[in-house]
């Protein structure tokens, strides 16, 4: 297994945004409007054929400038400046007032903007408010679509990329617990034992290396799937227990308590066995005997897997590390499960350590 506090490599989880933080607009609103509103220019005026050309482009002015400026006005608008005061309102209802707000504020000023231009193409039939009202109409039917839109497009992307860094995390796990069984202070630690076993336990020796055979399998399979079997996670955890007390022998003792009401349960791969290892390093850094105890239970909404140890605690071991396994373990929790999985790393009951994950039945978020 190696250290599993070794410093992992730089090719880190990508940051995943809020929606907040991304675009508010679409980029294609500045042109996708304005040709909406020339497309449809010809069903909104009948007569538009039918009448002298100067008069016709008139008509067109009248229908088109609107859609032509406040287009591009709250583009510019929301790219560079609502952000800002989004950020500053936390509120759902604050938020939707201050759309509200900006929607008339720029669509009566836009249109007081507009008047002289409207006013050399005929102006609006039905007087200056009609033009008022028409504008603050367009805006409504420019802002608000492109707000719903983009906000499903900013939930469909968090979506992805929390399933992309979600991938990467458990692609990282997999590979640096591979690595680390290839290290040479675990694994020739192991081949050592297993020759000390031929001469006086040939079987011992020889279900040791079925077991790491099998750990090393597990680890490449697992790179495979997101998910696996909660029993079968169980399983290789225990052929790692098997390993290490094969190595120490009495004076690591490990109780595992498993409901099997939970075997079913899908976890990420690796998820356990990082746990188990921490427990054992740091446990018996400092001590002759170590007890390790793992319980999994399944309870009304959620299945809890705990590593308790009776060493010297958290940050009181001699083995020292930089706490990236419990770092990525936590972030791998929180990329699966949301906010619903939990992560608990405490002092025990007994003295020593207690390592605590909950993970909702309903799987991942």
């Amino acid at each position: 297994m190696g250290d599993p506090d070794a410093p992992s490599a730089d090719n880190r989880p990508p940051k995943v945004h809020s929606p907040d933080e991304a675009e508010l607009l679409p980029r294609e609103m500045v042109w996708l409007y304005p040709l909406s509103a020339l497309a449809a220019a010809p069903l909104l005026k009948h007569d538009l054929f039918s009448v002298p050309l100067d008069v016709a482009l008139g008509m067109l002015v009248t229908a088109f400038m609107p859609w032509v400026v406040l287009s591009p006005t709250f583009h510019l608008l929301y790219r560079w400046v609502m952000p800002g005061l989004l950020r500053r309102l936390r509120s759902p209802a604050a938020r939707g007032a201050l759309h509200l707000v900006v929607t008339f504020a720029v669509a009566i000023g836009m249109a007081w903007l507009m008047r002289p231009w409207m006013g050399r193409y005929g102006g609006s039939p039905n007087g200056p408010l009609h033009f008022y009202v028409t504008c603050v109409i367009i805006s409504g039917a420019v802002l608000f679509p492109a707000l719903i839109v983009q906000r499903l497009r900013n939930r469909a992307l968090l979506s992805e990329r929390m399933a992309q860094a979600e991938r990467q995390a458990a692609l990282q796990a997999q590979i640096e617990a591979l690595h680390a069984r290839i290290q040479p202070h675990f694994f020739f630690n192991t081949l050592n034992a297993v020759a000390s076993f031929i001469p006086r336990d040939p079987e011992l020796a020889e279900r040791t290396l079925e077991r790491l055979a099998d750990l090393f399998r597990y680890a490449l399979e697992s790179s495979k799937t997101r998910m696996v079997p909660l029993r079968r996670e169980v399983d290789m955890v225990r052929d790692y227990v098997a390993i290490q007390q094969a190595r120490y022998g009495s004076r690591l003792k490990v109780e595992l308590e498993f409901d099997e009401g939970s075997a079913g349960f899908h976890v990420p791969p690796l998820l356990l066995q990082p746990l188990v290892e921490n427990a054992i390093l740091h446990g018996l850094a400092n001590r002759q005997q170590l007890h390790v105890s793992i319980r999994i239970r399944r309870e009304e909404n959620r299945v809890t897997l705990a590593v308790e140890d009776d060493g010297p605690g958290p940050g009181a071991s001699e083995h020292r590390g930089t706490q990236t396994s419990v770092r990525d373990l936590r972030e791998r929790v929180l990329l699966v499960y949301g906010e619903r999985g939990a992560f608990k790393l405490e002092p025990a009951s007994t003295g020593g350590c207690r390592a605590l994950l909950a993970l909702p039945l309903g799987g991942m978020t």
